[in-house]
């Protein structure tokens, strides 16, 4: 691979400028505005990013144009509509984006940015062959993308090394101070204008070639045959095994295994599409096998794909992901159904893609519109079940007012209700990847206070609280709001039981000596007893069932076994609210009476075995004289 001349990048770039120059011009824009975001890190104005992101989203889609124009030899002003039109679709793109990093904003506008960028990338590789049948000229033009997008990658890589190294030279030698963000600023210079230059530089302005074997790239063959065919294999095997040891164990596919089968298909095809002039040349007769096999030996693990996804459907219902798998599923069957009865038009691949993502995108039948109606539904259902939502109305509902400091308070004592954990944890992770993904705009009319409005109102505060949507639906539903995190360590071998005292309680401290705020837990035992502290309540490395409190001269030991048994029959598992009565450990030996009033506790049952995770609360002391 040799670096080109001067004067051959002076003329390419000359004629690229002149071609494209909507794609330069969103290319310096992107890079500029890229280096100012670095300069001015952080930015808290979402504004910015969305800009860039439009601005990167330029590239491609106007090159499609201008490259769709050349091919039809439309006029200028046919062309000039075309940037018009783009400008439209680009300042929809970005009002569509949320402009402040709140709670309320969700993921669809960026995952519907991702689609229409991958979409129009798509439309890069087919555009110009719109009406168009010939084939070889659609390998040859992609052909040359590819070889052109390797090259401004290795180029720019080189170029960036090259000056990162010398600046780190100058740095270590003359003291320079060259702050890290410059390298990223050079990094997206190069990236955005240099290599968008270059491979607009390379782009020929006709494709009516025909191929041939000595016109076939050798560094692509080796690249391809060498490379790409055995790792394909390699993880064809891997998923054939897989596929083999579900058979004979009887266990269900895990969910990764769709990620895996989409990635491996994928990197096939394109394998294939890089291998197709070897199938029309009587060179490549094991290659022709090869194409038309991958294509049969594909189909048990799509087979394999849609009973994995299956599986997270019926448990799970639909989410956005989900339907992206789905929907890779569905395409990877078309693409070998019509591969393996013999059809050869490789321009079906994008142009299959591209119209499956743009239909996606949108509608009832789309991936926002169908899985927030089914986890709607799926949310309704479990909610009527517990009979919390009685006729789209919550039942028992928690009212809620703006305190001073612009937080939100309920009226009256927040009591939860207790329903079985699988239930509660389904609650939270409907409502938050609703709130995630879609917004809560059709859970709202369930409730009969505006939980909009208070939202808008509690963060639009001097205070700008931000308040967690999410959360505050579930409380508002007398249910316990349970985080991600806490949700993934719910199992039925391990459980976990979290019990809360009333915050209103009185503590009775006449006759004790001292009182003190303890935090104590499985995950800081010590072995000695903080020097600064007169007692000190720790639990025992050995037996979680035990308590230890320690002094200058004595030691004490606290047995809970029985007390945390009779918690875990009494409320199994879950967050509860407890009367505070019921969260009291008393001790006495010769020396001291003690007594433990617990604001808060975690207890672990795994198989039957409790043991005290963490304990919040207050340590109480008296001491015993003697007579």
């Amino acid at each position: 691979m040799r670096f080109p001349s001067i004067a051959q990048l002076q003329k390419e770039g000359t004629s690229a400028a002149t071609r494209f120059p909507s794609s330069l011009f969103f290319g310096f824009l992107a890079s500029a505005l890229g280096c100012w975001i670095i300069e001015m890190e952080p930015v808290q104005d979402l504004r910015m990013l969305n800009l860039l992101l439009t601005f990167a989203l330029g590239i491609p889609l106007y090159f499609c144009i201008d490259v769709l124009v050349e091919s039809k030899k439309a006029k200028v002003w046919q062309r000039q509509v075309s940037w018009i039109i783009g400008l439209v679709f680009l300042g929809t793109i970005y009002m569509s984006f949320p402009t402040e990093e709140t709670f309320t904003n969700t993921r669809a506008p960026y995952i519907r940015y991702s689609i229409f960028n991958l979409t129009i990338h798509l439309m890069v590789a087919f555009v110009p062959f719109i009406g168009n049948a010939g084939q070889e000229s659609f390998w040859n033009y992609n052909k040359d993308l590819f070889i052109r997008l390797v090259h401004g990658v290795y180029y720019s890589l080189v170029i960036f090394l090259g000056i990162s190294l010398a600046l780190l030279a100058i740095n270590a030698l003359f003291e320079a101070d060259i702050q890290g963000g410059t390298y990223a600023q050079i990094f997206v210079i190069i990236f955005g204008v240099f290599n968008t230059w270059f491979f607009l530089a390379g782009i020929p302005k006709s494709f009516d070639h025909t191929l041939s074997l000595d016109g076939y790239p050798k560094g692509l063959k080796i690249f391809t045959q060498f490379i790409l065919i055995p790792l394909l294999l390699i993880y064809l095997c891997i998923l054939y095994f897989y596929g083999a040891k579900i058979i004979i164990s009887g266990d269900w596919p895990k969910g990764i295994v769709s990620y895996m089968i989409i990635a491996i298909s994928v990197l096939g095809i394109f394998t294939n599409l890089l291998l197709y002039p070897y199938q029309r040349w009587k060179e490549g007769g094991w290659i022709k096998k090869f194409h038309k096999g991958y294509y049969l030996f594909l189909i048990p693990l799509i087979i394999l794909l849609f009973l994995a996804i299956g599986i997270r459907l019926q448990d799970y219902g639909l989410t956005v992901n989900r339907y992206i798998i789905m929907l890779m599923g569905i395409w990877l069957a078309f693409v070998s159904i019509y591969y393996s009865v013999g059809k050869k038009n490789i321009k079906t691949i994008p142009i299959s893609l591209a119209i499956l993502m743009i239909l996606s995108s949108f509608g009832p039948w789309g991936m926002f519109g169908l899985s927030e109606t089914m986890q709607r539904r799926r949310l309704a259902q479990i909610l009527t079940e517990n009979n919390i939502l009685v006729k789209d109305k919550i039942q028992n509902e928690v009212k809620w007012v703006i305190g001073e400091n612009g937080s939100l308070k309920p009226v009256g004592e927040l009591r939860t209700i207790s329903i079985p954990i699988k239930d509660l944890h389904e609650i939270n992770s409907i409502l938050e990847y609703l709130g995630g993904f879609h917004g809560l705009e059709k859970v709202y009319p369930w409730f009969e206070q505006d939980l909009k409005t208070l939202v808008k109102r509690s963060e639009s505060s001097k205070a700008h609280i931000n308040v967690n949507p999410n959360k505050l639906l579930v409380e508002s539903m007398n249910l316990t709001y349970v985080p991600y995190y806490d949700r993934l360590g719910s199992s039925e071998k391990y459980k976990e039981l979290t019990l809360i005292g009333q915050n209103d309680f009185q503590l009775t401290i006449s006759g004790f000596d001292y009182l003190r705020h303890i935090t104590v837990g499985s995950w800081n035992t010590r072995q000695k007893a903080f020097s600064e502290l007169k007692y000190h309540l720790e639990v025992d490395r050995d037996n979680k069932t035990n308590l230890i409190l320690t002094w200058a001269d004595g030691s004490m030991n606290i047995d809970i076994s029985t007390y945390l048994k009779d918690l875990l029959n009494l409320y199994n598992s879950g967050f509860h609210n407890v009367p505070s009565e019921e969260l009291i450990i008393s001790g006495k030996e010769e020396k001291l009476e003690i007594k433990i009033q617990i604001s808060s506790m975690t207890i672990a049952n795994e198989e039957g075995k409790p043991m005290l995770q963490n304990l919040d609360g207050y340590l109480l002391v008296r001491e015993i004289e003697k007579e």
